[in-house]
């Protein structure tokens, strides 16, 4: 397992994090933000950055986050982050675009990239 656990809306990461991952199916980017924002005010660290990637917030409909499983005080770098990111998702609002299935496939594929390699990169004692 982890000391960590993924909030997303990405069925392959599902998949392939299934025992870590928190899997909000409907959830759009910005629920997934707002849950994100409701455990760091629990006490939890967002432990990847919420912007990572260069795909605007409303260009994909794919989000992961990664968040401690350890509660400790309210560290305001993590709501510091979460909420520029809640506020650049605002500047930038849904383009109610539908996308076909293997373009839909292409952003879950970045997504979990994405992903893959905020784990990579976790400190050892997130691995434990």
């Amino acid at each position: 397992m982890g000391n960590f656990h993924i909030v997303s809306n990405n069925p392959m990461v599902a998949e392939k994090y299934p025992d870590l991952t928190e899997f909000e199916k409907d959830s759009k980017v910005k629920d997934i933000f707002a849950e994100g924002r409701n455990s760091i005010h629990l006490g939890a660290n967002l432990i990847n950055h919420p912007l990572a990637g260069s795909i605007k917030p409303n260009q994909s409909p794919y989000k992961s986050l990664v968040m401690s499983n350890e509660k400790g005080e309210l560290d305001m770098f993590s709501l510091k982050l979460i909420e520029g990111a809640l506020q650049v998702l605002k500047k930038f609002p849904p383009r109610g675009i539908e996308y076909d299935e293997q373009t839909l496939e292409d952003f879950q594929v970045i997504d979990l990239d994405l992903l893959d390699s905020a784990i990579d990169s976790l400190p050892y004692e997130y691995h434990e």
